[in-house]
């Protein structure tokens, strides 16, 4: 009785994984229907050519290709300007950035400390094209210019500045990248 109980749970257990496997379309489409088809991937899911067929060309673009700033550093600003990239929103390509409410920031000088090092100029839209408002603000910079106290130190501590730069964005060891104004002359 055991026996049969088992063998009778094992086969629903069969069958329901069978009707799963069936219920999401894991096959490709006949021939007949490759010009209709529309391909919309998940992440982790294969890239397909229009017939349906795997499409073994990368995704990404080599960074040997990508314009490169005065220290050999990619121009992330650049390639997108040149529309070598295009950032999104999203991985999901039916997400909507979730904080566009915020029209477009004036760039902030930020005045250097020392009289021998060139301001920095700010560049709010070369950060707002791949960053939401609420990144930065209020938690890493109050939404005042000048209101957060910066210091380099803080930036090589990850802090500031730092919390992206020297991880997913530009080194910090290029000082001119930054540092570009020309102090005006004291008097």
């Amino acid at each position: 009785m055991l026996r049969n109980l088992l063998r009778y749970s094992l086969l629903v257990v069969l069958l329901l994984y069978a009707s799963a496997a069936l219920g999401e379309n894991q096959m490709d489409p006949a021939p007949a229907d490759w010009p209709n088809f529309e391909y919309k991937r998940e992440p982790g899911q294969f890239k397909r050519k229009r017939n349906g067929m795997i499409d073994p060309s990368p995704d990404v673009v080599s960074l040997k290709f990508l314009p490169k700033d005065n220290y050999g550093f990619v121009d992330w600003a650049k390639a997108i300007k040149d529309g070598v990239i295009t950032p999104r929103d999203s991985i999901f390509e039916d997400k909507t950035a979730a904080d566009n409410d915020a029209e477009a920031a004036p760039d902030v000088l930020i005045k250097s400390k020392l009289d021998f090092m060139p301001d920095v100029m700010f560049p709010h839209s070369a950060h707002s094209t791949w960053l939401k408002c609420s990144t930065c603000h209020p938690k890493i910079f109050r939404k005042k210019a000048g209101g957060t106290p910066i210091t380099m130190a803080g930036i090589w501590k990850g802090q500031f500045c730092g919390k992206c730069h020297d991880r997913v964005a530009f080194p910090t060891r290029n000082c001119f990248k930054c540092h570009s104004v020309p102090r005006e002359a004291k008097k």
